[in-house]
């Protein structure tokens, strides 16, 4: 990861920059795999509605974590708790993690997701997933973190469904070594 660089816990000041990172990585992401009027129907307005409502409301079980460089300048972020729907307390959830395009395959999205593990380590958090669009080449990041196939479901985005994977991991020993934390 850039030395310039650091990981830390969002706050409420957060929130425009977040949205920012969050829209723009998705207008890059997802720009020839979900419609085009879809994303441009996205606002930063709408998406900072969004997470000043999640910042606002964070419970002592999820953690939210952002890449911020020496200026000040948010890069990336990364936001975790308890897997949504589940019955037990013993699985953890990644539900988001973007990073700004030109900032990708510098080490940065590793930190932070390294930074959420930490606190599923520390709370006995048995194994951890995360889902993402089946046709995302990204999925590769997840797998390079040894993350395996766990189920797969569909889900709407626009006027379109699309099917999702999760990934899971289930030995948290061998994720904290492939982490080297």
């Amino acid at each position: 990861m850039n030395l310039e660089t650091i990981i830390r816990e969002a706050n409420i000041k957060d929130v425009k920059s977040i949205a920012k990172v969050n829209l723009d990585t998705w207008k890059t992401t997802y720009s020839n795999i979900i419609s085009q009027d879809y994303l441009n129907s996205l606002s930063y307005g709408k998406y900072e509605i969004i997470w000043e409502k999640i910042l606002f409301n964070l419970k002592k079980t999820s953690y939210f974590y952002v890449a911020e460089e020496k200026n000040g300048k948010i890069i990336g972020f990364a936001w975790a708790g308890l897997e949504r729907g589940s019955q037990t307390k013993e699985i953890g959830e990644l539900y988001a993690i973007y990073v700004l395009k030109r900032y990708q395959r510098k080490g940065i999205g590793k930190a932070l997701f390294s930074s959420i593990f930490k606190n599923f380590y520390e709370k006995n958090i048995k194994s951890v997933i995360v889902w993402i669009l089946k046709i995302n080449i990204y999925r590769k990041f997840y797998e390079s973190l040894q993350g395996k196939y766990y189920k797969e479901k569909r889900e709407k985005i626009g006027d379109k469904n699309y099917n999702l994977i999760a990934y899971r991991w289930d030995n948290m020993d061998i994720l904290k070594e492939i982490l080297g934390i």
